[in-house]
C-alpha cells in the first residue's frame, strides 16, 4: 500500500512541471493578505505509531485524497501567479529557492494543506488530548501557504474538504 501512495504521489511533479494553460482561481480577497517569505519553512509529520487497523484507515484515506487530487489537476489545472522577489533578506532568499523548485501549476486543492490536515486529524485519532495543536498546525501550514503566496484562499479550502472526506472514508473502511 505504502508503494501505490508513493507512486501516486510521485504524479505530482511531472503534473507540476508539464502542464500549460489551466485556471487562476485569485479573488479578491487574496490581495489582502500580505506576502511573508519566512513562513516558507513548514512542518512534516509521520504516522510511525498508528496501529495496524490506523495505518489502513490512513493508509486508504491517503491513496484516495492523493488520486482524487492527481485527477483534479490533471482535468482542472489550476496555477498560482507567483510575485517578483526583490528583497535581498535569508527568508526572501529561501522563499525565492521554494519558487525555483517548485512549478506554479497543482494550486487546487492544496496539497500542502490535504497531507498535513490528512496527518493531523490522523494524529488526533492517537492523541486525542492534543486536538488544540493539530488544529494549530492545520491553520499554520494553510496560513503559510497564502502569506508565501503559494495559494490563493480557495485552494487550502479545498485541501481540506478532501482531506476530510479522505478521512471519514478511511475511518468507515478500517475502523
Amino acid at each position: 500500500m505504502t508503494i501505490l501512495i508513493v507512486s501516486v504521489t510521485s504524479l505530482y511533479f511531472p503534473l507540476n512541471r508539464k502542464l500549460t494553460g489551466g485556471f487562476n482561481l485569485s479573488t479578491r480577497l487574496d490581495n489582502w493578505i500580505p506576502l511573508w517569505p519566512v513562513w516558507a519553512a513548514g512542518l512534516i509529520w509521520a504516522a510511525w505509531k498508528m496501529d495496524e487497523d490506523l495505518f489502513r484507515s490512513f493508509a486508504s484515506a491517503c491513496l484516495f485524497v492523493q488520486v482524487s487530487a492527481m485527477l483534479s489537476f490533471y482535468f482542472f489545472p489550476t496555477y498560482v501567479k507567483r510575485p517578483v522577489l526583490t528583497a535581498g533578506n535569508w527568508a526572501t532568499q529561501i522563499l525565492q529557492m521554494v519558487y525555483r523548485n517548485d512549478g506554479d501549476y497543482n494550486a487546487f486543492p492544496s496539497g500542502h494543506v490535504y497531507q498535513t490536515a490528512l496527518i493531523c486529524l490522523f494524529y488526533n485519532q492517537l492523541y486525542p488530548n492534543h486536538t488544540g495543536v493539530w488544529i494549530g498546525i492545520v491553520v499554520i501550514v494553510a496560513l503559510s501557504t497564502l502569506f508565501t503566496r503559494q495559494h490563493y484562499l480557495v485552494d487550502p479550502l479545498g485541501g481540506l474538504v478532501i482531506a476530510w472526506i479522505g478521512y471519514r472514508l478511511g475511518l468507515y473502511l478500517f475502523l
